[in-house]
């Protein structure tokens, strides 16, 4: 099977990457989104270098809150639906996001970029990856 190219979208901070969905009519019920991998990036210059799962298992649940400044991060949404809170801690300019894991969204964290994620959904899980195995975590209320 053929990887999907995603479509990327650039947002005001951000960018997010829909993923392709493949369905092959010989096997029904199943279907393949390819995330990425070394033959297919998914984004530029993006190299996984730690990849860990995060659930938020109410709804108003906060992931995040804080930034990284070498460090690049991005997150693929599972289960559920999230508000992603973004802020640029330089210039302070701001951006809110509804990311949805029924759309195969994925969200990318430049480097100071501040970002929390809220559940709107009960039982809300995503991927994270970052570029980084060294915590390098600062503390920034978004959310």
């Amino acid at each position: 099977m053929k990887s999907s190219t995603p479509t990327i979208n650039k947002t005001k901070l951000s960018k997010i990457v829909t993923m392709q969905v493949r369905e092959n009519p010989e096997k029904p019920g199943r279907s393949i989104t390819d995330v990425w991998d070394i033959r297919n990036p998914l984004l530029k210059g993006f190299e996984n270098n730690y990849s860990y799962i995060v659930t938020l298992r109410e709804k108003g649940s906060i992931a995040g809150n804080h930034y990284h400044e070498n460090q690049q991060e991005l997150i693929y949404p599972i289960i559920g639906t999230f508000t992603v809170a973004l802020e640029n801690v330089e210039s302070r300019e701001k951006e809110r996001i509804l990311v949805e894991a029924a759309k195969h969204q994925v969200i990318y964290f430049p480097a100071k970029i501040a970002h929390a994620i809220r559940a709107e959904t009960e039982k809300a899980i995503f991927l994270a990856v970052t570029t980084s195995t060294e915590t390098e975590v600062i503390p920034y209320k978004v959310l």
